[in-house]
């Protein structure tokens, strides 16, 4: 889950990583209350762009917190399996990888995760390939393959100018290149523009049981997670909340409420209830979002959906229904 500031006047960065979500739902104290099916209101079909002839398919497969994870080679090794995520701007790697591939320490930088701000260790990867992509001379944070949950995670600077289908039934994502704005091609179809905000793509006209709200979509967090000024507004009995701890990518931890908040609607897409933990993370205050409602939207509501697509180029986001739906 998260961001990346640039400083320059200093020689490192300040970016944000996903949470290791599977810590999470060990470690509720009471059951998780049932969830109603999910309404939502979007495109049956993906513009004809998404499904061009020359668009890449890339074979996926589910981690062990079910979120998805697509195969790259790093320089001459791999295949490793690494994790696409929205709502970080740095590509990272394990350190099992960066130490197995021998790869060159580069300068510590200052990251902020979850629980706050740390100092990691980089190292330089000469070029990383994406199926038929390939981007070279990437500077990327090392961490513990077993915080991370996977060998690595791709960030934004892997995605930008990229649009990507992730196709929930047929397991498989689309990425392909874009610089052409899409259109709407059915009355069924809905797209949704994002504003972009330091690399982000946030929605600032969504609304959580009526509460304005700033949405960011995080492929890379398998929990929706709020932050303070959201769960004040939304009034939750404390009987219904439950307390739980996110880890997040560094191994440290944070005390979170876990309650379930009625219906999310960004434009015209609309979901039903969702499953928020709450808390204020680091990540909400390098966003400028710690003051008013925000929610990073994880992909437990996310897979709700048969396909979820992304134009990070144009800053526009697709949903489609289920074909049964």
């Amino acid at each position: 889950m998260p961001f990346l500031a640039y400083d320059d006047k200093m020689a490192c960065s300040t970016m944000l990583f996903p949470i290791y979500a599977t810590l999470f739902a060990a470690q509720l104290t009471t059951p998780i209350p049932a969830e109603p099916e999910t309404e939502a209101y979007i495109a049956k079909n993906l513009p004809k762009q998404f499904l061009a002839p020359d668009s890449e398919q890339i074979a996926i497969a589910q981690d062990r917190v079910d979120r998805m994870t697509v195969s790259v080679n790093i320089a001459h090794g791999g295949p490793f399996e690494f994790i696409i995520d929205t709502a970080s701007q740095r590509t990272i790697l394990s350190k099992e990888i960066a130490g197995a591939l021998a790869l060159d320490i580069e300068d510590e930088v200052t990251i902020v995760a979850l629980a706050g701000s740390t100092v990691v260790q980089t190292v330089y990867v000469p070029s990383l390939t994406l199926g038929k992509r390939s981007y070279d001379s990437l500077i990327s944070p090392i961490f513990r393959s077993a915080n991370i949950g996977a060998d690595g995670v791709l960030g934004l600077d892997s995605l930008q100018g990229q649009r990507i289908l992730f196709d929930f039934v047929g397991k498989h994502i689309l990425v392909e290149d874009t610089d052409k704005k899409l259109r709407s091609r059915s009355r069924r179809e809905i797209v949704v523009t994002a504003r972009r905000r330091s690399g982000q793509l946030i929605f600032t006209n969504a609304t959580i049981a009526g509460v304005k709200t700033s949405v960011i979509i995080d492929t890379g967090g398998e929990l929706s997670i709020g932050n303070k000024a959201l769960q004040r507004r939304l009034r939750l009995k404390s009987s219904d909340i439950v307390q739980t701890s996110l880890i997040d990518v560094t191994g440290r931890s944070i005390m979170a409420d876990y309650g379930i908040a009625e219906e999310l609607v960004i434009d015209r897409a609309r979901f039903g209830i969702i499953p928020i933990a709450f808390a204020d993370i680091a990540p909400f205050k390098a966003l400028k979002l710690h003051k008013k409602p925000a929610l990073f939207l994880g992909m437990d509501a996310l897979r709700q959906f048969d396909r979820l697509a992304i134009d990070f180029a144009n800053r526009k986001i697709y949903f489609l229904l289920p074909e049964d739906a």
